[in-house]
This record gives C-alpha cells, sequence and structure tokens, in this order.
C-alpha cells in the first residue's frame, strides 16, 4: 500500500525531485568544464590591451641632433619632452602594438589608455541585453550566441585600418563578451546545494588559465593583429565544442512551465551519473514549487519595493565595481608592476589559482563574514601597493588574489539571494554595473604618469565603503535556490521559520 501510495498519491519538491540527478557527478564536472570555455573568450575580449598596447622600442636614426641618444633607443617619456621632440626616429617594430600601428604618440598617446574603456562600454549595455535574454529564452541560448558572435568580432578587430575602426570593434568585442554571468548561473542551477562553490572555484581557475594562457600566446605571437586573430580561433573552437554538449538549466525550464524537457534533463543526468531514475507519472502534477507563481509574475521592479532589498542590491553591485576596478588596475598595470609584463601577467594570473581553492574551503563557512573580510585584506593589500617596486608585486598578487576571492564569492551570494525567474538579470546587472570600474581602470593607471602611487590610492579609497556595508548583508548558508521573489524577501529579513532551510536528512525517496 505504501509503493501504490507514492507512485499514483505523492508529490514530490522540484529541489528533491533534481537532486536525483545527483549533486556533483560526472554530468556536473563535465558542465563545468564545457560552459568555463567561454570565461576564456570574456577574459580574452577584455583584457586585451594589456599587451595589444604595449610600448613598441623605437630608434633614433641620427643621434647628434638629440643629446643623450647615443645608444639609439628611445621611450615615450623622451620622445614626449618638448627638447626633443625635433628629433629623428622611428618605430623598430610598429606592428607588435596598436600604439605604433595607429601612431599613438605624445599628445595621442592616451588614446592607447582608453580604448579598453569602449570595450567595458560595450560590456555594460550587453550585460543588460544578454541577461534579459538568458532569463527570456534560456540560459543556453545567450551563452552560444554570445559565443559565436565574440569569436566573429574578435576576427574582425584584427582587420581594422584605423583607430576610429578599432574602437568600434572593441565597443562590439565588449558587448559580445558577456558569457561570465551566464555560464555562472548555468553552472549554480545544475550544481548541487551542498558543492555549489565548485562551479565557482572552476570559474575562478578557467579565468586564471585564460590569463596565463594569454599572456603565452602574446609570449609567441607578438604582432597585434596575429594574436587577435588566434583568439578569435580558439573562440571558434569553443563554441563547436559547447554547442552540442550542453541542456538546458532544468531549473529554468521547470520555472517557465517547459516541465517534461526538464525532468527529462533531469533523467539524462541521473543516466550520466549512474544514478537510479524517479520516475515522475505527470510531471505538471506530480512535481511543485514551494511559491506556484509563474515566473512572469517576478519583476526586476519588485526588487526596489523594499528598502531592506534596495540596500542589499546596491551593496553587491558597488562591492562588485569596486572589486572590478582594483582587480583590472592591477592587470593594466602589469608594465609598472615589474620590468617584464609577462612575468607580471603570469604571476597575477597564477595568484587566481589559490583564491579558487579558498572560495572552495570557504564555502563550509558562513557567507557573510568570508566575503567581507576578503574585501577588507584586498583594499589593505591595495594600500600596501604604494610602497617601492620590490614589495609592489608581492602586494599586487595577494591584492588581486583575495579580490578574485570577493569577486567570484558575489556570484555565489546572488545565486543563493536573487529568484530563478530574475537570477540572470540581476547578475548581469551585477556586472553591468561592476564594469564601470572595469571602463575606469585603465584611465587610472594613466594618472601613475603624473604620480606612480595614484592609482593604488585611489582605488583603495573607493573600496572602503562597499567594504563596510558588506557587513551587513544576509546569510545564505545552507538555504536551497529561491525561485521566486517571495522566496528572496523571506532570505533577506531573515524568516529563519520559512521552509526555506531543507534539512540534510530528508532524502528522496527512489521508486524503481
Amino acid at each position: 500500500f505504501s509503493c501504490i501510495y507514492r507512485i499514483f498519491v505523492m508529490k514530490i519538491l522540484f529541489d528533491k525531485f533534481a537532486a536525483s540527478a545527483g549533486d556533483l557527478g560526472r554530468y556536473q564536472v563535465f558542465i563545468v568544464l564545457v560552459s568555463s570555455l567561454s570565461i576564456c573568450m570574456h577574459t580574452f575580449g577584455l583584457t586585451l590591451e594589456v599587451f595589444t598596447a604595449l610600448t613598441p622600442e623605437c630608434e633614433f636614426e641620427t643621434t647628434g641632433q638629440c643629446p643623450g641618444a647615443e645608444n639609439r633607443r628611445c621611450s615615450m617619456h623622451w620622445l614626449c619632452a618638448p627638447i626633443n621632440r625635433n628629433c629623428s626616429w622611428r618605430w623598430i617594430n610598429p606592428e607588435l602594438s596598436i600604439i605604433g600601428d595607429f601612431d599613438l604618440v605624445c599628445s595621442q598617446y592616451y588614446k592607447s589608455k582608453i580604448v579598453s574603456s569602449y570595450a567595458f562600454l560595450g560590456y555594460i549595455f550587453g550585460c543588460i541585453f544578454w541577461g534579459w535574454l538568458g532569463d527570456k529564452l534560456g540560459r543556453l541560448p545567450s551563452l552560444h550566441t554570445c559565443q559565436l558572435l565574440n569569436a566573429v568580432v574578435l576576427y574582425l578587430t584584427s582587420l581594422v585600418p584605423n583607430y576610429s575602426y578599432y574602437c568600434l570593434a572593441r565597443t562590439l568585442t565588449g558587448f559580445t563578451a558577456c558569457h561570465w554571468n551566464t555560464a555562472c548561473v548555468y553552472a549554480a542551477e545544475w550544481g548541487g546545494r551542498r558543492n555549489r562553490s565548485f562551479t565557482l572555484t572552476a570559474h575562478i581557475v578557467y579565468g586564471s588559465v585564460a590569463f596565463a594562457l594569454f599572456a603565452s600566446f602574446a609570449f609567441f605571437i607578438r604582432p597585434w593583429r596575429q594574436l587577435v586573430a588566434a583568439l578569435a580561433i580558439f573562440g571558434f573552437c569553443a563554441f563547436f565544442i559547447m554547442l552540442p554538449s550542453l541542456r538546458e538549466s532544468p531549473r529554468w525550464l521547470f520555472c517557465n512551465g517547459k516541465k517534461k524537457r526538464a525532468v527529462d534533463n533531469i533523467h539524462f543526468a541521473a543516466r550520466v551519473n549512474k544514478l537510479p531514475i524517479v520516475t515522475v507519472n505527470n510531471p505538471d502534477d506530480d512535481i511543485f514549487l514551494e511559491d506556484t507563481s509563474h515566473a512572469s509574475s517576478d519583476t526586476v521592479w519588485m526588487l526596489f519595493k523594499k528598502k531592506r532589498l534596495v540596500f542589499i542590491t546596491l551593496t553587491f553591485y558597488l562591492s562588485s565595481a569596486a572589486n572590478v576596478l582594483i582587480y583590472y588596475m592591477l592587470k593594466f598595470s602589469a608594465e609598472n608592476i615589474s620590468s617584464s609584463p609577462y612575468l607580471s601577467c603570469w604571476l597575477l594570473a597564477l595568484s587566481d589559482i589559490p583564491s579558487a581553492v579558498v572560495v572552495h574551503f570557504c564555502a563550509n563557512f558562513n557567507r557573510r563574514p568570508v566575503n567581507f573580510f576578503c574585501q577588507l585584506i584586498a583594499v589593505i593589500f591595495c594600500y600596501f601597493c604604494c610602497f617601492q617596486q620590490e614589495a609592489r608585486l608581492v602586494s599586487a598578487i595577494c591584492c588581486m588574489a583575495f579580490c578574485a576571492v570577493s569577486f567570484n564569492y558575489v556570484y555565489l551570494y546572488l545565486a543563493e539571494v536573487y529568484p530563478t525567474s530574475l537570477r540572470n538579470r540581476v547578475t548581469a546587472g551585477c556586472i553591468a554595473i561592476a564594469e564601470v570600474g572595469g571602463m575606469l581602470s585603465n584611465p587610472l593607471v594613466f594618472t601613475g604618469f603624473y604620480w606612480d602611487v595614484l592609482p593604488f590610492l585611489i582605488a583603495a579609497s573607493i573600496a572602503v565603503g562597499p567594504t563596510v556595508a558588506s557587513w551587513w548583508l544576509p546569510e545564505t548558508k545552507g538555504r536551497r535556490l529561491p525561485d521566486r521573489i517571495s522566496d528572496t524577501i523571506k532570505i533577506c529579513y531573515k524568516d529563519e521559520e520559512s521552509n526555506l532551510l531543507v534539512s540534510e536528512r530528508h532524502e528522496l525517496q527512489v521508486v524503481d
């Protein structure tokens, strides 16, 4: 009688049914690894000027009329001095950089430092558009379209004839480089509650590996046009690997009324993970959400109806902006941190890998104190970067590591606070605001032309306010992913009596 009751009468909560696919099985690991290929293209697209805007070497054609030019080598600072502007000189290899290719010298030199801001500007609008598309049409249509268009735009960038077209191409590159937020949301919705931090760990490692891979490409492929074309070829390969390999998020499908596809995808994952299949006679009736309202009833404007929600959302957004400002400021300062930009980038990239281990380890602790102290330590090390150059490299590596922990921890936080119906849009909006910090990072580096410690002082001072505010964020450890805005309100107002805390001891009963 008990078996008959389970089969014909009992209804099952979607979170428990989704757990039948496994918490962290083969399929979840495969999804994280494949979807993280898009993280590489995101990193390539936004940090292109780290190597394409390096100052190329130049030499004097005649040394007699130029005092101090006996070694025939010249620098940008020397060339721009008024006493030396009549000297005759030439680029040695102008094709290695956009500075030599587009002749961005002296009064035009600032253009090489602000061009990355065009990419971040495009990225801000791209996050809003692709985030909306990911919530409306699905995670994978947004991810695949971004991946393909980004590879196409990167290839066209390698063919631009002048600086104006290069700026336009960089704006389009930023607009189509919005892989990170969708990939993180997609992987988090497939991952189990206990091992959700693994998805972020993998994405941090992939971002670090991508930056190190970019430095390797740049070391062996010095001409900037060939470098950008090589990155585009990598993007096309990643697209054709991802397209047939991934299945749509079952949580998104279920919340948008496509329950049969959601059940099929969960069954497929369970078969890959070699787990028993939970049979469901009628998905429309036998599986339910705790809040039965339709996803269309939730809107972004509902987040601004309560002061607590507004404070939490703004804290997330401003904290991310401060982290991105420091993070990219350090990356774009690679030329100034050590004598070799390639070595600096390798060390800065490797600093992210220990931070991935820290994120995975800290997932066992409460979210709020870990996020707060990581931001605080990053600000302290950013102030330490004001010291001499010998200590600056070590401080920059430590600062970047803790920035990476805090920035990626925000993704885990956002997934656990905001509902499925709005998660991709809220995450995309957070990244859009954060990239305002990225847009200002390279111009901020240019202030070092007047005083070399000024970029570090400004960035650290901006981050103090959001760091203090992050102490009052809600605690989300141990909670299931919210599906409706009502779940988010319960989390933000600390409704401990709500059923958002699903007991670890309640296991799914499997019917063979």
